[in-house]
């Protein structure tokens, strides 16, 4: 994502959370850790702006991790090939410029990263699993300028998918404005999701679709 000059005449795009960790520019604070094996959920604020949560890392053995961030086209990422969940691995005992950073795309024969975020609106974009390490990543739901990600493991992935593209729905169903009581149903569904009994909000979440659906044929 920070191939330079993605468009002729235009600025380069913004530099990564790897880059930006190591210039001081993103504090301890602002990033969230998930060890392999557990389940964790965070909403991140787009890397070009300031916000509480910018970064989910994972360590791996022998110094490596990975690193996801929440790339969208504003400020200094304003030309972006792509935007959604951007999922970088790091191996710091590389030198630089023998590849210390890796990008793992999810479609690697796009032209110029054109699919490099992985985004739970697009098809075989919505999970990355990498089994050797116990880890699955899951982009989510967009809150406001915000956008989710669960961090957990394989064999938990594909209930967790499952959930999360049901609450997708939802939220198409009820598209802003909405009205108090669509809200609330709303936050009903994503509450049963957050105890990570994906399984349960997922049942939780097709009744409330399902009176949606109701609903609409009265």
């Amino acid at each position: 994502m920070s191939q330079h000059y993605y468009r002729r005449r235009e600025p380069p795009v913004g530099i990564s959370s790897f880059t930006k960790i190591r210039l001081g520019w993103i504090s301890s604070k602002q990033v969230v850790l998930a060890q392999p094996g557990e389940t964790v959920y965070a909403f991140l604020s787009p890397l070009a702006e300031k916000g509480d949560t910018l970064v989910v890392k994972i360590p791996l053995k022998q110094g490596r991790y990975y690193l996801i961030e929440n790339r969208q086209p504003i400020g200094f990422d304003r030309i972006l090939p792509d935007s959604g969940i951007l999922i970088l691995k790091v191996d710091p005992q590389k030198p630089g410029g023998s590849g210390p950073v890796r990008l793992m795309d999810p479609d690697p024969k796009s032209m110029h990263f054109s699919r490099a975020t992985f985004r739970l609106d697009h098809e075989n974009r919505n999970l990355f699993l990498d089994k050797g390490n116990n880890i699955a990543v899951i982009p989510l739901w967009p809150n406001g300028d915000k956008l989710g990600v669960l961090i957990t493991t394989p064999p938990k992935s594909l209930d967790a998918l499952k959930a999360a593209l049901a609450i997708q729905e939802l939220l198409k169903s009820y598209p802003e404005p909405r009205k108090r009581e669509e809200e609330q149903l709303i936050e009903k569904s994503i509450m049963s999701f957050k105890p990570f009994d994906f399984k349960k909000c997922y049942q939780v979440t097709q009744q409330v679709l399902t009176g949606r659906e109701l609903e609409r044929k009265k």
